[in-house]
């Protein structure tokens, strides 16, 4: 048992050795997590500032005037006046303006009398996201106006349904506080897989692994003592991401670091066995890097709730997504962010990360030879 134990320290010493010898794998954890984190913090984002909208004023009164500086008190659009709606639709066709907002002639009138007084809202749809974000813009410019018109007693005070909308865990809607935290799922995924995978598949390459077939050590110890120094090096990389998520980029933390280390762990445990994986069936460098990035960023970045919302995919896409951990890993850490310490939701996620671990890790093992041909 002794022996056992000193093969197995004797391993892990020799992979760390490794590590500090080979500046790669230092570009890849800690390097590459901030060139991807800051990316993606602030390239990515449906937040929108100073949109682009024309407003046209078919109504000269004070009312539709004071709707005007409404629109130009928001800090979300830029409010570009025109004379007529043909000009406006020749700027909306030229792109020069994102949506056009049309104040009918009777606009004060109707407003007057206690009427239905529409506001004709035109959005460019080549941008889909733009136009429907937009909408949401010019809606709740028109409510805030409604409410100061109220109170000034400038607007009657005839019975309308109105909706009251409550937004729990992001109140802002700040699409920063949900990319940030799903963009680490991402970029541990890719610091996982990569790690393992290409530094085992050059050792296949160099034919350094001849002399680690060649002693007593199980296959198991050899699996587990190449991916111990890995993952101390990844959750170093998960710590920088963290922090920089938290104190630069400003997104909330409610939950525990107890929990929060919980479920970096088992994503990161999971990464690393689908690398050995890759490299133990490729043994070669150029196919290993290949495999991981495919494996790594195009389900993670599809899965992991970045950008598509995993409920409105078709159902075989979802059944789909049930084989890679990110999609569980980003439930955990965006809840560990943004509303603190669900251990149901926790230990539901993290139980299917172990299983598709144990997936990959026995995989990793069958397919490794005890002894090279």
């Amino acid at each position: 048992m002794t022996n056992r134990w000193e093969l197995f320290g004797a391993l892990v010493k020799k992979e760390t050795f490794q590590i500090v010898r080979d500046p790669s794998c230092i570009l890849v954890a800690f390097v590459m997590p901030l060139i991807l984190l800051f990316i993606f913090g602030f390239g990515l984002s449906l937040d929108m500032k100073e949109v682009r909208t024309g407003i046209v004023l078919e109504d000269r009164g004070p009312l539709a005037a004071s709707l005007y500086d409404a629109f130009r008190a928001t800090d979300f659009i830029e409010a570009v006046p025109f004379g007529s709606r043909r000009d406006a639709a020749s700027a909306i066709a030229d792109a020069k303006v994102r949506a056009i907002v049309v104040v009918p002639n009777d606009f004060s009138r109707r407003v007057r009398l206690g009427e239905s007084a529409d506001i004709q809202l035109i959005t460019d749809g080549c941008e889909t996201n733009t136009a429907t974000v937009l909408e949401g813009y010019v809606t709740g410019a028109v409510s805030t106006w409604i409410a100061h018109q109220r109170d000034d007693l400038q607007f009657p005070r005839s019975s309308k349904v109105s909706v009251v909308s409550r937004i729990r865990f992001n109140p802002e809607v700040n699409t920063r506080n949900a990319f940030v935290p799903c963009s680490v799922v991402l970029i541990m995924a890719i610091v996982g897989i990569l790690l393992t995978a290409l530094v085992v598949a050059r050792e296949w390459e160099r034919g350094t692994m001849e002399a680690m077939l060649a002693t007593p050590i199980r296959k198991s110890e050899m699996a587990f003592g190449k991916l111990v120094p890995y993952y101390v090096l990844g959750m170093g990389s998960m710590v920088i991401c963290t922090a920089l998520s938290r104190f630069f980029f400003g997104v909330p933390l409610r939950g525990s670091l107890g929990a929060l280390f919980l479920s970096s762990s088992v994503f990161l445990a999971v990464a690393l066995t689908q690398g050995f994986f890759i490299s133990t069936v490729t043994k070669n460098q150029y196919l290993a890097s290949m495999a991981a990035l495919i494996l790594s960023f195009l389900p993670n970045y599809f899965f992991a709730g970045i950008v598509f919302e995993i409920d409105s995919m078709p159902r075989a896409v979802q059944a789909v997504s049930c084989v890679f951990p990110a999609r569980y890993f980003a439930d955990c850490l965006l809840t560990s962010f943004m509303v603190g310490d669900v251990w149901p939701l926790f230990l539901r996620n993290i139980g299917a990360m172990c299983v598709i671990g144990l997936f990959f890790f026995v995989a990793a093992i069958r397919v490794t030879p005890k002894r090279l041909e």
